[in-house]
């Protein structure tokens, strides 16, 4: 009898199991397209770099709240503003830095959220065709089973010969994530002169050794998973890795930080328009951020909610302001000045 009790009560937990991944699969399933449509047309179609485990509870939140069923093609911040700009049945993009999607802005359309009232004065103001939604600093990601006795404070310790070639760090062309590093470098390293950050630069990319990666989530996977030892990502994804248990730790660049917000923006071929604006208002809802920065990891844009203990504390970070005109300018300089010093390393 107690052999035939513990077969079902193996039995019963496989099965169990079974139904959690399936159900699972089919939560992601309900919420992702990265390569085509769904059965059913969709209210809304929005195109995202955000990590999937970030996107999941909001998007499920958003249909529960307002009904508009809603599509999420999952794809890089390049291949999303590409996305948005060629495909007249993408209705939002949802992430993208402020640096990265600024020069898109004639793709977008002007609306003003009601929630703009409560955000910080520094992005309350921005351009109305990109609504921010949350602040992302730039953090080094550490493997805390591979560094050793490798002290990494910032962006110096990045040049130890005994971490040349386990440097996780994307294509700032392709990246988001990468790119407001490459800023941050700069104006770090540089003391607020970029011309001067570039001679780091070059110093950084022969310590790549020929490591360029072509995505960020393949940065905070890799030092995650044991691939790389280090790795130049943004706070929310780090802090994920860190809260799913993974052997990781966070270091904020001593010399300096840039906080830069990323952006909801709404495209100008839209044809649901209302279900967008929805989204947005949604998104940058006091409910939806208070959510966001208790259990995912992000800085909310509102002055009404209280910083996550999640996250260092902001007046715990030396911080760096960077002037965004000028870094919007020199953007597709900077990427292509980095390519060819990583070429030439």
């Amino acid at each position: 009898m107690k052999k035939i009790v513990e077969f079902l009560k193996q039995h019963i937990a496989l099965c169990i199991t079974a139904c959690l991944a399936i159900a699972l699969i089919i939560a992601v399933a309900a919420v992702f397209a990265p390569k085509g449509r769904r059965g059913a047309k969709p209210g809304l179609v929005v195109v995202s770099p955000h990590p999937k485990a970030f996107i999941i509870p909001l998007i499920k939140e958003f249909e529960n709240e307002t009904g508009i069923k809603t599509e999420v093609i999952s794809l890089g911040t390049s291949a999303a503003l590409k996305r948005i700009t060629e495909d007249k049945d993408v209705d939002v993009l949802w992430g993208g830095s402020l640096l990265s999607v600024s020069t898109f802005e004639d793709a977008f359309y002007a609306y003003t959220t009601p929630n703009r009232e409560a955000f910080d004065k520094n992005y309350e103001s921005v351009d109305r065709r990109i609504t921010c939604f949350t602040l992302v600093p730039s953090v080094i990601m550490i493997n805390t089973d591979l560094i050793g006795d490798i002290e990494v404070k910032g962006y110096k310790a990045l040049l130890d010969p005994k971490l040349k070639g386990r440097i996780a760090f994307a294509d700032p062309g392709s990246s988001s994530s990468s790119f407001e590093h490459l800023v941050n470098m700069l104006y770090a390293m540089g003391e607020g002169d970029p011309e001067k950050g570039f001679g780091y630069v070059e110093a950084f990319c022969k310590n790549l050794d020929g490591v360029l990666l072509s995505s960020s989530s393949e940065v905070y996977e890799g030092v995650a998973n044991g691939k790389y030892t280090v790795g130049l990502t943004f706070e929310e994804a780090a802090v994920t890795m860190l809260n799913s248990g993974k052997h990781i730790s966070i270091v904020y660049m001593e010399e300096g930080v840039v906080f830069t917000p990323d952006g909801i923006c709404i495209s100008r071929l839209s044809e649901r328009k209302p279900e967008a604006e929805a989204f947005v208002d949604f998104m940058t809802s006091k409910n939806a951020q208070g959510f966001i920065t208790a259990n995912l990891g992000r800085r909310s844009v509102r002055t009404d909610i209280t910083e996550s203990g999640i996250v260092a504390p902001y007046e715990s970070i030396k911080r760096i302001e960077v002037p965004k005109d000028s870094v919007i300018a020199g953007k597709e300089d900077w990427i292509a000045r980095f390519g060819r010093l990583f070429k030439a390393r």
